[in-house]
């Protein structure tokens, strides 16, 4: 609903500029028939119910107003633009930055966190708030507005959107209501001629019906009068003009909202009852017209049945009307002639946009550096203006043809930005500064250019950033394969797989208790014969990385290389999907997992994969804190371990622990004492050793669970309490405590 009231807006605000343009040159149309402005109003009808339009150069619509992302821009200041990872920031107190709900760098450093450290809010130099927001990679938000302002901006539009399909839907059913009253108000009406019909006390003559019109008059009209009335009103029917006003009130109600809609309308039904009195006098001659306005004055009495109802006809506006009737002079032929050109000139011109300028890669180019800086003046984080900039270097990195249907290419940019003032800049982020000029480097890295080569010229698709190197590179073909892939992925301009075909999802726990997942495809080959690959894989938070083969080639012809080997009769295990997989966990991502502990979804889905799986971990809970300014939140530091039993014998065995060490049953392996980082909601639930009989357990909320934390010492919560954490899309969904004997 939201998207078609902002198209509903987009081509109001544009219907604006053609209603007044339509109103201006009724001005001097008025000593010429009426029938030609009526008909420049059609140029506004299109405008307000076709979003789209032919391109022509004689168009007199400003550029900028008919492109609707501009509109739309205009009308709410900006556009929202808000990511499923775009939660909120988290402030660690510890290391003084803030932490991101998903976010990861590497399985060795994610096992056992729910968070990674980014760039704090507070403290950020301006540069690197543009980086995450201009230059943003695919795991990163595209919108600098914190997340509850573009909230509270989407329920603006949403009210919005309420507010303006109720109004139309009351005016819409207060017309139907008045068209059905009047109705059976018109049954009682008396046949007198073919289509006309009487009834008494209507107070004036007018149509009404929209696939069958009839004629309805007041009863005791006769003479010249009624002749030039049934004249008028047959116009109104041969015209078609009782379909054109109840779709054009219909438009009226759905643009309700805009006053120069209702001007439009006003003016149009003027002309519409203007032009058709002309018509009569045309068909009668001049010498009628005495007697034609005084059949006006003894009908100016009725009721306005156009304001009522759209498919009655009423006979208002009989002082214009009047004065027009005697002031009309039949025009000359030239003077119909010209009018023609005008009008038909003036109606391609309105309803036609104007024709778009191919824009180039260096247009692109400036407009993405002219937007840094606009970015730099907006924000209250930087106290200096930018004079001066230049582009230093634009060149194309790669092409790849089959992502979309078009070519689409990668530039690499570099530019240098001159401050008027550099002791104001606070070099941090990352920032790069060169003789007194910023760089385009941040902490996102460098800037690179997305375009798509349409036939019309080239289409700008967005920034992606060098970044950490994580999804891909800028170092080999591969790499920048999956750094484009990532970002149209994120854009959703893509789907969500590498491969299409067969797809298995491989779940695996690592030693801490985060389970991760795996998507393996078929690159080449379909069938049984094809080769199996993972092509990308997610840890415990729901974050997604990407295989890069280490190729300076596309994956594709890499793993072609690979079929190619495995139909030799080498390297056979890549036929099957676990062999596979303990390749990749294992040498890879160097975790140790055996295959009974991988558990397969065989056909499954993209939409499978991208469903984050639940992991478990136990440990130690410090730095617990919460926030005043966030009901419910909180976060903790966990100090992982592993519990092991007798079950786990061959855990037992890799650490050399003897079955003798565990008395009671099992055993705290504690390898790496380095804290994750949690954070948790106030829908996370808490769970607690009864206090009373110290048997079983009771549910307690955030604030009992808390001061249960507190009755300890620091030393004795880390010494002898344990607690199970439950985790999912990188937020705590329960802690429960470990009963220890």
């Amino acid at each position: 609903m939201e998207t078609v009231f902002l198209q509903i807006l987009g081509m109001s605000i544009t219907a604006c500029y053609v209603i007044l343009l339509v109103i201006l040159v009724r001005l001097p149309m008025k000593k010429i028939p009426r029938v030609f402005s009526y008909f420049l109003w059609v140029a506004v009808l299109f405008r307000l119910i076709c979003p789209l339009s032919i391109e022509n150069p004689a168009s007199l619509i400003p550029s900028s107003d008919t492109n609707l992302s501009v509109i739309v821009q205009k009308i709410t200041g900006e556009q929202v633009s808000i990511k499923k990872n775009q939660i909120g920031f988290w402030e660690n107190e510890q290391s003084g930055t803030s932490e991101t709900a998903n976010s990861r760098s590497a399985v060795d450093g994610s096992a056992g966190t729910a968070g990674t450290s980014g760039d704090s809010v507070e403290g950020l130099s301006a540069h690197t708030l543009m980086a995450n927001e201009m230059a943003a990679g695919p795991e990163q938000s595209t919108n600098l507005m914190p997340f509850g302002d573009g909230i509270r901006q989407g329920n603006w539009i949403f009210a919005g959107a309420v507010l303006w399909l109720t109004g139309a839907a009351l005016l819409l059913l207060y017309s139907i209501y008045t068209a059905v009253k009047l109705k059976q108000r018109l049954k009682n009406a008396r046949n007198t001629e073919e289509n006309v019909y009487e009834l008494e006390g209507l107070e004036t003559p007018f149509v009404f019906g929209f696939f069958h019109p009839l004629i309805f008059l007041p009863v005791g009209i006769s003479g010249v009068a009624r002749s030039c009335i049934l004249d008028h009103e047959r116009i109104h029917i041969r015209r078609m003009d009782h379909v054109v006003k109840p779709i054009a009130y219909v438009v009226l109600c759905i643009h309700w909202f805009n006053p120069l809609v209702w001007l439009a309308y006003h003016l149009m039904c003027e002309d519409m009852e203007f032009s058709c009195d002309e018509s009569v006098l045309r068909k009668r001659g001049s010498a009628i017209r005495k007697e034609y306005s005084r059949s006006l004055v003894a009908l100016s009495g009725g009721k306005r049945f156009a304001a009522g109802g759209p498919l009655a006809f009423g006979e208002n506006q009989v002082k214009g009307r009047i004065k027009n009737i005697l002031n009309y002079r039949k025009p000359g032929r030239a003077v119909i002639v010209i009018a023609v050109i005008v009008v038909a000139a003036l109606s391609v011109g309105l309803i036609s946009n104007p024709k778009s300028h191919t824009l180039t890669i260096d247009d692109y180019a400036e407009r993405f550096v002219n937007e840094q800086i606009d970015l730099y003046h907006q924000s209250d984080y930087v106290g200096f203006r930018i004079t001066e900039s230049r582009i230093t270097r634009l060149e194309k990195l790669d092409e790849f043809d089959f992502m979309l249907d078009v070519p689409v290419e990668i530039w690499n940019i570099e530019y240098r930005l001159k401050p008027d003032d550099p002791s104001k800049v606070m070099i941090a982020g990352g920032m790069g500064i060169v003789d007194g000029w910023l760089t385009e480097e941040s902490s996102m890295g460098k800037p690179l250019l997305v375009f798509a080569m349409e036939k019309e010229g080239p289409q700008f698709l967005g920034s992606m950033n060098t970044g950490d190197g994580i999804n891909g590179n800028i170092d080999t073909k591969a790499g920048l394969e999956t750094m484009l892939r990532s970002y149209l992925e994120n854009q959703d301009l893509i789907a969500h797989e590498t491969y299409a075909g067969e797809h298995i999802v491989m779940k695996f726990p690592l030693s801490t208790g985060e389970t991760c997942q795996l998507l393996l495809s078929r690159p080449v080959a379909k069938d049984d014969s094809g080769i199996w690959c993972v092509e990308r894989w997610m840890d415990g938070n729901g974050t997604v990385y990407y295989d890069t083969p280490k190729a300076n080639s596309t994956a594709l012809a890499y793993f072609t290389q690979l079929q190619e080997r495995v139909e030799a009769g080498q390297e056979l295990w890549r036929l099957d999907p676990i062999a596979v997989s303990l390749d990749y966990i294992n040498n890879t991502l160097g975790q140790h997992v055996t295959a009974d502990e991988l558990e397969p979804q065989y056909d499954a889905e993209p939409a499978d994969f991208e469903k984050t799986p639940e992991s478990h971990y136990i440990g130690y809970i410090s730095n617990w804190k919460t926030y005043s300014d966030r009901q419910g939140a909180f976060a903790f530091h966990l100090d992982a371990v592993e519990w092991l039993t007798l079950d786990d014998t061959k855990r037992l065995a890799e650490l050399k622990i003897n079955t003798d060490e565990l008395p009671n049953g099992f055993y705290i392996y504690n390898a790496n004492t380095y804290p994750g980082y949690y954070q948790g909601t106030e829908k996370t639930t808490f769970r607690i050793t009864n206090r009373k009989t110290g048997v079983g357990y009771e549910e307690v909320s955030m604030e009992e669970f808390q001061q249960y934390l507190e009755s300890f010492s620091e030393k004795e919560t880390v010494a002898s309490h344990l607690f199970r954490i439950v985790t999912k899309d990188g937020y705590v969904q329960s802690i429960q405590e470990q009963y220890l004997p």
